[in-house]
């Protein structure tokens, strides 16, 4: 079976949220939860260093309504911002029109998924972190997960620490679990990265959704894309869409093993 690719799109956008994730000034690409009142976890519950996230949310001037609001940790690959049992296992989880785009295109033990996001750079300042004056708005990719095992049926519930394992129709849900090594190496088969140039979508001097692609992708077919989307001058990504899937290559699998080597944050 062909290994697939998947470029996924997640954290704060224009209508969850509404700001950038920030990119800290030690190079973290902390990815912002977007909210959602039927989760299990809230943003004062979750912590990066020693900040809360709605410390952190509060410092950025995201609306204030955030204080007691559940929001949606998915894909829960930054195991540090909580305590975790011994059960705890990365995972991602999809329902609805992206479920149902991800079992069409048959995404399964094996595949990869690339997170991607809304990120800015901010600046810590008098025990206040703020954007920037002056950042660019970016899309940057910033994990991944290696399909381990995919889960649709009434087993979801054993995964009682995701957002997936709740308030879902069985057979319209689906959990990954992480593999255990990516690939033929020795790293997790999960990850969050660390800001690098080579993480960047976005091409240097363009709006966000204006990509310049890694040579390795430039030529693969993707979904919610065509055509149309490859201009003289950049790649211009889909607005619609959270999951966008091709076709692996041995050039991307070499890509992604290069990224996930100089940039994965132990």
């Amino acid at each position: 079976m062909e290994r697939k690719i998947i470029l996924s799109r997640k954290g704060f956008d224009s209508a969850n949220g509404g700001k950038p994730s920030p990119i800290l000034e030690d190079g973290t690409l902390l990815s912002l939860p977007i909210p959602n009142k039927d989760d299990n976890n809230s943003y004062s519950e979750l912590r990066y260093g020693k900040y809360s996230f709605y410390e952190i949310l509060s410092h950025l001037n995201v609306m204030d309504k955030f204080k007691n609001c559940e929001c949606h940790l998915d894909p829960d690959i930054y195991k540090q911002v909580k305590s975790r049992g011994d059960e705890w296992v990365a995972c991602f989880g999809q329902s609805h029109a992206a479920f149902s785009h991800l079992e069409a295109k048959d995404v399964n033990k094996g595949d990869i998924f690339l997170f991607f996001g809304w990120y800015k750079q901010t600046v810590e300042s008098d025990g206040l972190i703020q954007y920037k004056r002056g950042a660019s708005d970016q899309h940057i990719i910033f994990g991944y997960l290696q399909v381990g095992e995919k889960i649709t049926d009434e087993r979801i519930k054993e995964l009682y620490w995701h957002p997936h394992s709740i308030n879902h129709e069985v057979g319209k849900n689906v959990i990954y679990k992480a593999a255990d090594k990516l690939l033929d190496t020795n790293l997790p088969g999960y990850g969050t990265f660390k800001l690098s140039k080579d993480l960047v979508l976005t091409k240097d001097g363009y709006s966000r959704s204006r990509w310049e692609l890694p040579d390795c992708l430039k030529s693969s077919p993707m979904t919610y894309h065509d055509d149309r989307s490859r201009k003289k001058d950049y790649f211009q990504s889909a607005m619609i869409g959270q999951e966008f899937v091709m076709k692996s290559t041995p050039e991307i699998e070499k890509w992604i093993i290069s990224i996930a080597e100089n940039n994965r944050v132990e």
